[in-house]
């Protein structure tokens, strides 16, 4: 039976790649892709490599499971040299009982059209948590970086190349042989080391890929980041980076940049301590290695230690490629509607550590929107709510002098949903800010006798969605 589901899962994925097209009718997906060179000759090269592994281990051979990352179909077409064309067809293999039973294998398109086995790797655990394919070293194949799943919640990252099984691949002493056995095919481990987290980026800015590695000492005390590169000798580490002091698990590593005339590659690591904060470190390429830019030496931890409020996370908020980190300022309450509302300062990095504020917002994170304050409303903001309408969800700005007059509304925001949304998004004098087919953002002003300095067209210029990538990576 999971031989069974195993191919049908195989037929769907090549059917959707193999075919050109991603899109299309339901059956059409399950039907066998028409006329597409080498699909027969690769499904057969695939059960044969498959077979293999049965006789030699006698098991049944299953399919892999890849949990994350940007490649996670059971069979991937790859472009490995870079020439433009996707010649190379992976698959990945799970084998019950083997001492390393993921095995990865390469499938790669011949000048007759044909599909031959050229390289492969293998690995412990019970899955694959990632793959990537990147050039590290800026000649020959892609190195392929591997996350194997070891057990949950332990993984190994190990780099390999192919080049030594695969730039001869037209002149194997092999040819004939329809599957070669599996260790004539593996490739060369340039890596291999435990990890927290990893990222691929050119830190150093020259033009090739390096590998971050981020370590969590468990004690909290020597946690850091490896940064891996291609030198003459092989895959080497270039530099460490230190991380705080106290963290006791990562909640995020980001790649971005630094501010600047020309903006400086950063690796952005945001982890728990044990009070409830956040830490967020920085680091960069500086003076020829690896450095923490928000280090404090004395006490060993970031200047940048905050709350972090579910919902709001590191972005960049105005589009400069420089990731902003959020600051909370509470807003001064006036009875029980206008309690527990704060304003977001966001705030960036140069290359020589200054920070800087971009621009303000208030975030709704549960009607899923922001508002760009603007200066000129100063401390005299206050923020309510009015959800007493069902299907109307209100947001009140007003402005107060912290006596006992009641605050002087001069805004409202509302998110609307039901069945007569479109009436209530332009009752009176309200204008609408976006609308799907579900729910409409509309807003209006109140006549308080105050310019605010904004008209319709520069509420909705303000006005913006909470996309998903906020809390996506």
């Amino acid at each position: 039976m999971k031989r069974i589901l195993a191919l049908g899962g195989w037929l769907t994925v090549m059917a959707v790649l193999l075919s050109g097209c991603l899109f299309g009718l339901a059956e059409d997906l399950y039907r066998l892709p028409e006329g597409s060179p080498g699909y027969e000759d690769l499904t057969q090269r695939i059960n044969e490599a498959r077979n293999a592994l049965e006789r030699e281990y006698s098991a049944v051979v299953e399919y892999a499971q890849i949990y994350s990352g940007e490649h996670i179909s059971t069979v991937q077409l790859q472009d490995l040299d870079g020439d433009g064309q996707r010649e190379t067809a992976v698959t990945f293999f799970r084998v019950p009982g083997a001492e390393r039973p993921l095995k990865i294998y390469f499938f790669t398109l011949q000048k007759d059209g044909s599909y031959r086995a050229t390289a492969a790797l293998e690995g412990d655990g019970a899955a694959i948590n990632a793959v990537d394919y990147v050039s590290m070293n800026g000649e020959g194949l892609k190195e392929v970086v591997v996350s194997w799943q070891v057990s949950s919640g332990v993984y190994q990252l190990g780099v390999y190349s192919l080049d030594e099984r695969m730039t001869h691949r037209g002149q194997s002493s092999l040819e004939g042989v329809a599957v070669p056995p599996l260790s004539s095919l593996l490739g060369t481990e340039l890596l291999s080391t435990n990890y927290s987290e990893y990222k691929l980026l050119d830190l150093d800015e020259d033009t090739l890929t390096e590998l971050a590695v981020v370590r969590l000492d468990p004690a909290g005390e020597n946690s850091g980041v490896d940064l891996y590169g291609c030198t003459d000798s092989g895959l080497e580490r270039q530099g460490t980076g230190r991380l705080s002091s106290g963290i006791t698990s990562l909640r995020r590593v980001r790649t971005g940049y630094l501010a600047g005339e020309l903006p400086t590659p950063a690796l952005y690591v945001t982890g728990d301590l044990v009070d409830g904060r956040q830490v967020v470190d920085i680091l960069a390429w500086r003076g020829g290695e690896v450095r923490n830019v928000v280090l404090d030496r004395e006490t060993g931890m970031s200047r940048e230690r905050l709350y972090l409020p579910e919902g709001v996370d590191l972005t960049d908020i105005n589009g400069d490629t420089v990731l902003e980190i959020p600051h909370l300022q509470p807003l001064p309450s006036y009875g029980e509607n206008f309690s527990d509302f704060w304003l977001t300062k966001w705030e960036q990095y140069n290359r020589y550590a200054e920070r800087s504020l971009v621009c303000t917002t208030y975030h709704n994170v549960a009607d899923g929107w922001y508002l760009e304050i603007p200066f000129s409303w100063g401390t005299r903001l206050t923020i309510s709510r009015n959800d007493v309408t069902s299907g109307q969800r209100a947001v009140i700005f007003s402005l107060w002098n912290g006596t006992d007059i009641e605050p002087t509304r001069f805004l409202v925001i509302y998110k609307l949903t039901g069945v007569n949304r479109a009436t209530r998004a332009t009752t009176g004098d309200r204008f609408i800010l976006w609308e799907d087919a579900n729910t409409i953002y509309s807003a209006a002003f109140y006549s308080s006798g105050w310019d605010c300095g904004l008209d319709e067209a520069g509420v909705r210029e303000r006005f913006h969605l909470i996309l998903p990538s906020w809390s996506n990576d």
